[in-house]
């Protein structure tokens, strides 16, 4: 504990916390995404067929599916502050050592195809604790009042790295090559771990340069003054937990109608919409400037809402509005026959699916800060598994449905 003599008079450090948890989730992209552009370059290297190339990229799926839970429990049973400097810096590595991959002819008949699944699919275990730690980070921190709307920052940060990275990486490989694209990717992630590293703590009250003033602000918001790790009695009440299990039913069909603004969407536009690959590309990018705006404006909305209305209703009232918007815009998209106005009123939708995201992290706090991480893990988890059943499901739908622009 920080003797209250050595803390300042003031401060409001714990936005420099979720500054730093944007600059993570930020990082977390770049490394994910970045492999989406340098893959045709990889493919011509070694010469994969397509179905190597949606192995190498499936891999990290997997891996992020399997670490969700296993990193959100660690997540609650270490601290945010160790877990996320060792997932960072480890996927900073993996990053890092992947642009190491030596050139067959120096390889030493080396397969490159093994160590790129499974280099992508540590990746994903090391990046599945992320968002379950950024919100037990979350708990520990920030208000009850500013959390929907911190939440809604660090998803303005990730979708801010989705539309930057295809740009930075396209730049550098045409530059330099595919391997220093991964190496400078991983670089700015391991600097980026380092500072969270070196300028965060689990808790505010182990921080000397959070004041007395801080902590009483955070404390007065806190459902909970201590939090320990889950017992066996806390994973009892979470069996039955019917908030918990809601949630997770929530994230699943959320993640179910939002699957096409990361996967199938560029896709869409070019063989569908027959737009050439560089508009294609333009337009996608329009979605994740979309969600940039929305989740942040979400995150105020909703905890103006709380102020006004209280739970639960304050926490309902923006993923009702904004998921029944959202929808709307997804059914009148398709049928727009103008490519532009059509991108746009996708883009509404993206960004108005965006504004429920942190409504839905809130809401775990509220449900349960002890469990902040691990349920956060399942709720993640589930979100996820209807992002995969949609992207399945999809390629069968578009060839069974005909939708004809006006």
């Amino acid at each position: 504990m920080i003797p209250t003599a050595s803390r300042p008079p003031s401060s409001r450090f714990r936005w420099a916390i979720v500054f730093l948890l944007c600059a993570m989730a930020f990082v977390l992209y770049i490394d994910r995404v970045n492999l989406q552009v340098a893959v045709p370059r990889i493919q011509g290297e070694f010469r994969f067929s397509d179905d190597i190339c949606g192995l190498v990229l499936g891999a990290f799926l997997v891996g992020y599916a399997v670490g969700l839970v296993p990193g959100g429990w660690l997540a609650d049973r270490f601290g945010a502050w160790r877990v996320l400097t060792a997932a960072g810096l480890s996927w900073g590595a993996l990053t890092v050592l992947m642009g190491l991959l030596p050139h067959r002819p120096l390889g030493l008949g080396l397969d490159p195809v093994p160590v790129l699944v499974a280099a992508r699919f540590l990746l994903g275990v090391c990046e599945a604790c992320a968002f379950p730690t950024f919100n037990r980070a979350l708990a520990n921190w920030v208000r009850r009042s500013e959390r929907a709307m911190s939440s809604g920052l660090i998803h303005c940060g990730a979708t801010i790295g989705g539309a930057f990275t295809p740009v930075l990486i396209a730049f550098i490989i045409a530059n330099a090559g595919w391997r220093e694209a991964f190496v400078m990717s991983g670089e700015i992630t391991l600097a980026v771990a380092l500072v969270w590293w070196l300028s965060a703590t689990d808790h505010p009250a182990q921080h000397p340069r959070v004041s007395v003033r801080e902590l009483e602000a955070i404390a007065a918001e806190k459902e909970e003054m201590h939090i320990v790790p889950p017992d066996a009695a806390w994973y009892r009440r979470l069996v039955r937990s019917r908030n918990a299990y809601l949630l997770c039913a929530s994230e699943f069909f959320y993640g179910l109608a939002g699957f096409v603004f990361i996967t199938w969407f560029y896709t869409y536009f070019v063989r569908v919409r027959h737009a050439d690959q560089m508009t294609a590309a333009w337009l996608s990018s329009l979605n994740y400037l979309a969600m940039a705006v929305g989740a942040p404006v979400g995150g105020v909305l909703c905890d103006l809402a709380v102020r006004r209305w209280g739970n639960p209703w304050g926490r309902r009232t923006v993923p009702l509005v904004a998921i029944t918007l959202a929808g709307c815009c997804g059914m009148a998209a398709p049928v727009i026959r103008h490519n532009v106005a059509s991108a746009v009123v996708f883009a509404a939708a993206a960004g108005l699916l965006f504004t429920a995201a942190a409504a839905f992290w809130s809401t775990l706090i509220d449900v349960t800060r002890r469990g902040a991480g691990l349920v956060g893990g399942f709720m993640n988890g589930s979100g996820q598994v209807g992002s995969a059943l949609g992207t399945l499901s999809f390629a069968w739908l578009k060839d069974t449905l005909v939708v004809c622009p006006i």
